[in-house]
């Protein structure tokens, strides 16, 4: 039977992250091998990586930590107590600016790992409406000020360009066993145009439809696009604004955008508040009326439309647009 997979994010943060990310969703929280294999599937290209979820295998595990919020009231207190543990000792890293050594990295990547079967069990008990309200509204309350991942990823980027100044911006390419070994410039560099990533069984060189027709077994459910000069999302904060795109979605881009440009990304984070200052109004892949852009907007009282789905592939820089969030419309104009 065919595994369906869905694009659930688009990040620039380190595959190293991915892998992470990905250990957590192999076994439940009492060991039970997830039947769905694999649970997600990463693409990197252009300098992002493509998140994939198996719905079938999140599905699943959602399904196995509900079963555990709803038998044992104490399971989830109990788990957050390791989690703020093991939190303790990260801090000490966290703390830093950069690690001083591969050894200490590696080290950090373990304890990281430890902690992240800790971090799904409030993130899916936040997202998932069939919790035990009680629970919901803990894991909610942590959701809001968590940055696990966000601290992680910064400390690992700054110890790589550190450690190996010569990567530079490529160190979102790299994987755990290449620190024991680090691949050369051209390898990393192929690896940041096109790479598909199952962790422990596929590390391909290849665009995502390619690796598809080579590979039936998947299934991935591409977002249909039926109008290349209209697209329609939530409003996240009323008003109206015509302007120019700036496609931002590393990073890195935050300082490519002008005064006045309409900013297009994936996902905004923390590390976007000063292309966002500059922006007249926000356009978004993902979100809810809880993520980061939309509360941004909130703030700044600029115009914003949240889970277009679709933006960052219609949209290019220096379109033309009219930005109604109003109406949760985003229409091209002639230039």
């Amino acid at each position: 039977m065919k595994q369906k997979f869905i694009k659930e994010y688009t990040r620039d943060n380190s595959l190293i992250i991915q892998e992470i990310w990905y250990q957590a969703h192999l076994l439940d929280i009492d060991g039970n091998q997830n039947p769905n294999f694999p649970p997600i599937i990463f693409y990197l290209v252009d300098g992002v990586v493509e998140i994939w979820h198996n719905h079938q295998a999140i599905q699943w595990y959602q399904n196995q930590l509900l079963k555990k919020n709803q038998s044992d009231p104490d399971f989830f207190s109990q788990a957050m107590t390791k989690y703020y543990s093991i939190l303790k000792e990260l801090q000490k890293y966290w703390d830093q600016k950069y690690l001083k050594s591969i050894s200490e990295l590696k080290d950090f990547v373990r304890l990281v790992d430890q902690g992240a079967k800790y971090f799904s069990i409030f993130y899916y008990s936040a997202i998932d409406s069939r919790t035990p309200s009680k629970i919901n509204q803990q894991a909610l309350k942590i959701r809001k000020v968590d940055t696990y991942y966000d601290d992680t990823n910064r400390l690992i980027a700054n110890t790589l360009s550190n450690l190996k100044p010569k990567i530079k911006d490529l160190n979102i390419t790299v994987i755990t066993e290449d620190l024991d070994f680090f691949p050369n410039l051209i390898e990393l560099k192929q690896r940041w145009q096109n790479l598909v990533f199952i962790p422990g069984k596929k590390f391909e060189k290849i665009k995502l439809k390619e690796f598809l027709k080579i590979n039936l077994d998947y299934e991935f459910q591409f977002e249909k696009i039926e109008n290349n000069n209209f697209i329609k999302g939530q409003s996240a904060y009323l008003g109206k604004v015509k302007g120019r795109i700036k496609i931002i979605k590393r990073k890195s881009q935050v300082n490519e955008i002008k005064e006045g440009d309409i900013l297009v990304s994936p996902m905004t984070t923390p590390e976007f508040i000063l292309a966002m200052k500059k922006a007249s109004a926000f356009i978004t892949d993902e979100g809810g009326i809880t993520c980061h852009a939309a509360i941004i907007a909130r703030e700044m009282k600029k115009p914003c439309i949240i889970g277009t789905k679709i933006a960052t592939q219609v949209l290019k820089d220096g379109d033309l647009v009219e930005v109604d969030a109003n109406q949760g419309i985003v229409r091209k104009l002639n230039k």
